[in-house]
Formats: structure tokens, C-alpha cells, sequence
């Protein structure tokens, strides 16, 4: 049995480790450091990630799992679901929901549909973490848990903190390239990082 801590992926955190890498390694060695299973909602891997090779790669040597809603969704749920998918892709993007598409296969850029999606995927199961560099991660975390169903979304600055509280083997030399590229536009967290890597 699996003893790792499953953590659900989202496309833009994945996009960010794996692009400026050109390749999988940092991902996989912050999953493994952390003791994560990384996990990943079929919408993310079948939709937004479609054409990935990094994905691809992951799913062919079995390194990532892939959530399906028959994973999570049975009949009696999904009255619930779709009044929070409802309210939380009109919370999320400030308009109604397109009528008459399918809650289940509607797709459309710029909606945060995966975020959406994975979210209540990641409560609905139990998963503690929700890796997401979109700020909707966050607004669903604080709008739509119960003290009881707690979910932690970690962007990818919040990852590499998290790696050096858990006193993990990553290195500033290990994660600077990624850290400069992902995040050159606040260099404040750059500047964070680097301090907190030196120690």
C-alpha cells in the first residue's frame, strides 16, 4: 500500500517545474522529498495537459495518478457537486455559467475549470494539498472548506518553502533556474528563496 501523501496537481504548477527543467527531474525529486503521490483530476491530464510529453512520460513509467470522477462522485453526490461547481465557476470568474453545456465536459481557456475541478476532487477525497500556482486555488480553499475538510493550496514559491521546512536534500543550485524563470517577475520571493536556501 501507497503510504505517501497524495497531493493534487494542477497544470500550471506542473508547467512551471517541468518546462524550465525541459524535463521531469525537479518535479519528481520535490515529490519524492516531500513524500508526496502526486495525483491529477482527468480534466487537467486529459484536457489542459492533452499534448504534454512530460505528462506523458510521468503516465507511461506510472508516476502520477490520474483521478477520474468515477473515483469520487457517486450518484447520492452529485446534487452537491454541481451546486458548488455552479456557484464556485461563477464566484471564481464573476459570470453564469454557459447554459445548456455539461458541467462534466465543458472546456474553455481562462475559466479556471481545472482548478475548480481539482479542488473538489482533492476535498471530496481527503487530500491535504492542492498544488496550484493560480490565486483561484486559494479564493476556493478559504470560500468553499469546512473546518473539517481542510485542503492546503501551496503555489510554487509555497512548495519550495515547504521543501526547506521539511529539511529536504534540494539545493539553491537545484531549484534557482526554475525559481528565476517562474517567478521573474517578483523579485521579492526570488530574493526570499535565495535567503532561505543559503541558510
Amino acid at each position: 500500500m501507497d503510504e505517501r501523501i497524495k497531493a493534487v496537481i494542477d497544470a500550471d504548477f506542473f508547467l512551471k517545474l517541468t518546462i524550465y527543467e525541459k524535463g521531469t527531474a525537479l518535479f519528481m525529486r520535490m515529490m519524492e522529498e516531500l513524500n508526496f503521490c502526486p495525483v491529477m483530476h482527468e480534466f487537467v491530464a486529459n484536457v489542459e495537459l492533452k499534448d504534454n510529453k512530460y505528462l506523458r512520460q510521468l503516465l507511461d513509467e506510472d508516476q502520477i495518478l490520474i483521478i477520474y470522477y468515477k473515483d469520487y462522485l457517486e450518484e447520492d453526490d452529485l446534487a452537491e457537486y454541481e451546486q458548488y461547481f455552479f456557484e464556485a465557476y461563477e464566484r471564481v470568474n464573476l459570470f453564469d455559467f454557459p447554459a445548456g453545456e455539461d458541467i462534466y465536459q465543458y472546456k474553455e481557456k481562462e475559466e479556471s475549470l481545472g482548478e475548480i475541478r481539482s479542488f473538489y476532487m482533492a476535498r471530496k477525497k481527503g487530500y491535504i494539498y492542492f498544488m496550484s500556482d493560480d490565486a483561484d486555488a486559494k479564493f476556493l480553499a478559504r470560500n468553499f472548506c469546512s473546518s473539517k475538510k481542510q485542503v492546503k493550496v501551496k503555489s510554487l514559491f509555497d512548495a519550495f518553502v515547504l521543501c526547506k521546512e521539511k529539511e529536504t536534500q534540494l539545493r539553491w543550485k537545484d531549484i534557482n533556474p526554475t525559481v528565476k524563470n517562474a517567478m521573474q517577475k517578483r523579485q521579492d520571493k526570488i530574493d526570499y528563496l535565495k535567503r532561505l536556501y543559503a541558510e
